[in-house]
């Protein structure tokens, strides 16, 4: 077979699912209307081929074996967004050659840019074909499908992508095999099997009990409603006869800090709140002196008051009045003005502003009465109310001995994670869980600058951290008597970390097998190491991991910031490294991993306090770049040992950095022995691929159980 590339795009017809499109395969309304496809050979373009199956202007449907034909005289099958339409033929049972993705080539191109990586972004910047977007936008806004336009737009709409794609493609391998790019090429081939293992492991789906779902939404429910019990109580102490949106910031502000902007556009001005024209958030107003601040709060916003209810006498409480059109009469050659005919609608009480009520202020003041602490507090509703501010105002109330502070902030920020439990991942699972009751979440390797995965439909990856998440318990096998099982790296970036800074302490740690998030658990609950439960030492990963990405603590109460301070005491080589990362940014704007990705930092610049913009990122992304990269080799080589294996058992997930499997009955031995053999081996694929050297050791951990969350650690032989 010569070395010909196949370069196609399907056409499908897709669904709309509470008002967001479904495009997959998965569902049955969805199904392909026509691929559309070019060889190329020797950098020459063929003409264009089609084949139309399901179109309302076609009555017969064209045969499948040209397309079949053409994928098997090639030697790649390229698309732009390849994951769609390898998955779309791949349902459709066609046989596909290795498949490349001149959307995720591009993504690596870009080097953390912020690049558009759509096919007609992408055909914009590199000066070629452009889509004909114009000939299918407004039909698609008025709810025509591909199925329904006129055949003829569909086919000149169709062929103008595949000659787009094709002509990205020709450019990116120019640039791919030129010496610029040479060091890159082992990334770009990890990008393309990495393609491969999502399609496979989107495919196979995970199994949902969505008994247990529900049970778990009425628990979630129940929970809320009692905490929404105990905020409304609390509310009415603190507030007296206010109302309270937990919903609303200016509600919340008023709970928090006892304070109301105002005047809006001045609290603007001196705290330098809003967003600006780059489109991101301003920066704080700088106000070195703690007196500046506090003038600037008193300015903008006024202390609040508890209030009593009255009912307003004009209304009589209904918040409408009768208003009556205007009548004249003339009498004596006077004109005068009578009540005529009632309006057909009551009109809003002018009083009471249609509130049917008054909130007369008590003269005590209302709230928690806590206190915002500098510039960067400020918000458009007057201060922050974020999770990150919460956490910090808690550490304010425990200072000052307000029990009362610290259990309202912690139950008000239980109450807002139930509700994005409910619907990021309770709602999301039910929603886009098919007949068949198998979940097919979509993963992507294009949208987080790091390389890491994100996914949607559900955002798995936000999923919290910890076994014990009751939303887990749904995930079961689809195999009677079959099990779950994940196995996952210990404490990876952390790890990275050491292997990239070379930071002779961190290096000492591990080899030793001192338990860093144990010491970090100690210290940011204030107790002893052998007080340290379980879920604390997994709340405490993240302050472990913080400083690695650059984070300074600067938001958290005073012993954590200290903690944040003794750190880089301790790891004085990552300290070095992460000078060393921004020295060099400095100089070619550029950071490399071992793998030879790259990120591209084209306008960094010194700042005053020594660091340089966009500093978190630059220490972060290598961190979370390379554990990224051995996480997807990990990938890789577990679909390649389940494939050698012929293994019934399936690979479902990827979170973090762990791999969630369906275990076919009688299957559980080899499918230990496939992972342990996939993520313990990475590192002697890393040196075939990357020639790199590792010093530190990667441990993995497994469990294995009859759902996702309820499992037991097992040996891993």
């Amino acid at each position: 077979m010569s070395n010909r590339v196949f370069v196609g795009d399907l056409e499908v017809k897709v669904s709309i699912i509470d008002g967001d499109i479904d495009n997959s395969p998965k569902n049955p309304d969805n199904y392909a209307v026509s691929a559309h496809w070019v060889i190329i050979e020797d950098g020459v373009i063929s003409p264009i081929n089609h084949l139309v199956w399901n179109h309302n202007d076609v009555p017969k449907a064209d045969g499948r074996k040209p397309l079949q034909d053409a994928l098997d005289s090639c030697t790649k099958a390229v698309f732009h967004n390849a994951k769609f339409d390898a998955s779309w033929l791949i349902d459709m049972e066609f046989d596909l050659p290795p498949v490349e993705c001149t959307m995720v080539r591009e993504f690596m191109f870009a080097q953390a840019r912020p690049w558009v990586l759509s096919l007609k972004a992408t055909a914009e910047r590199r000066d070629v074909t452009r889509k004909k977007s114009d000939l299918v936008d407004e039909m698609f806004k008025s709810g025509t499908g591909f199925e329904a336009m006129p055949i003829d737009t569909v086919l000149e709409y169709a062929e103008a992508d595949v000659i787009s794609c094709a002509e990205i493609y020709l450019q990116q391998e120019e640039e791919l095999n030129s010496p610029e790019y040479e060091d890159m090429k082992p990334c770009f081939e990890l990008g393309q099997l990495n393609l491969e293992f999502l399609t496979h492991m989107e495919n196979n789906g995970c199994k949902i009990d969505l008994d247990v779902l529900e049970e778990v939404e009425q628990e979630f429910i129940a929970e809320q409603e009692e905490i929404g019990r105990y905020l409304k109580a609390t509310n009415e102490k603190l507030m007296g006869d206010t109302p309270i949106n937990l919903n609303s910031g200016i509600c919340m502000n008023k709970v928090f800090y006892g304070r109301v902007v105002t005047d809006r556009d001045l609290h603007r001005r001196i705290f330098n709140v809003g967003v600006g024209p780059n489109g991101k958030p301003l920066p704080p107003a700088r106000m070195p002196k703690k007196t500046q601040f506090n003038t600037a709060v008193r300015t903008t916003t006024i202390l609040v008051e508890k209030t009593h209810i009255q009912c307003c006498g004009a209304c009589d409480g209904s918040g409408k009045i009768q208003k009556y059109k205007a009548k004249y009469r003339t009498k004596n050659k006077v004109q005068y003005r009578v009540q005529g005919e009632p309006y057909k609608n009551l009109s809003p009480c002018p009083e009471c502003k249609g509130l049917g009520v008054f909130y007369v202020p008590t003269g005590e003041k209302a709230g928690l009465k806590l206190v915002p602490e500098g510039p960067r507090d400020a918000s458009i509703h007057g201060f922050k109310t974020d999770k990150v501010t919460l956490k910090r105002l808690i550490g304010q109330a425990q200072a000052k001995k307000n029990d009362l502070a610290v259990e309202y902030i912690t139950k008000f920020m239980r109450y807002n994670a139930i509700s994005t439990y409910l619907s990021s991942f309770v709602g999301a699972i039910r929603k886009w869980t098919r007949f068949d009751g198998l979940l097919h979440p979509n993963f992507n390797q294009t949208i987080a600058r790091t390389g890491r995965l994100s996914s949607s439909k559900p955002n798995f990856q936000n999923l919290p951290k910890g076994s014990k998440f009751p939303v887990r318990k749904c995930i079961i096998s689809r195999f009677e008597g079959g099990k779950i099982c994940e196995i996952d790296y210990s404490g990876v970036e952390f790890r990275v970390a050491g292997e990239l800074s070379k930071d002779s302490q961190i290096i000492e740690d591990i080899l030793t097998g001192k338990d860093v998030h144990k010491q970090t658990a100690a210290i940011i609950n204030q107790c002893e190491v052998s007080s340290v439960t379980k879920d604390m030492r997994q709340a405490a990963k993240s302050y472990t991991f913080s400083p690695l990405y650059g984070g300074m603590g600067m938001t958290e109460p005073e012993h954590i910031q200290a903690y944040f301070q003794a750190y880089f005491g301790i790891y004085k080589g990552l300290a070095t490294w992460h000078k060393r990362l921004m020295d060099g940014v400095l100089q070619d704007g550029l950071v490399r991993i071992p793998s030879g990705k790259r990120y591209m930092f084209e306008d960094a610049r010194r700042l005053g306090n020594g660091r340089i913009t966009n500093a978190t990122a630059v220490v972060n992304y290598p961190v979370q770049g390379f554990a990224g990269i051995i996480m997807q080799l990990a990938c890789v080589r577990a679909l390649r040992a389940f494939k050698q294996r012929n293994l019934n058992s399936k690979i479902i997930l990827t979170v973090h950095d762990s791999l969630v499997s369906d275990v076919f009955p009688g299957e559980i031995k080899q499918v230990k022995e496939a992972l342990v053999w996939a993520l313990s081996g990475v590192q002697e694929e890393i040196k075939e691929r990357f020639n790199y050297d590792f010093v530190l050791p990667l441990d993995v951990e497994m469990e294995i159980g009859k759902n996702w969350m309820e499992m037991e650690e097992t040996e891993l032989t």
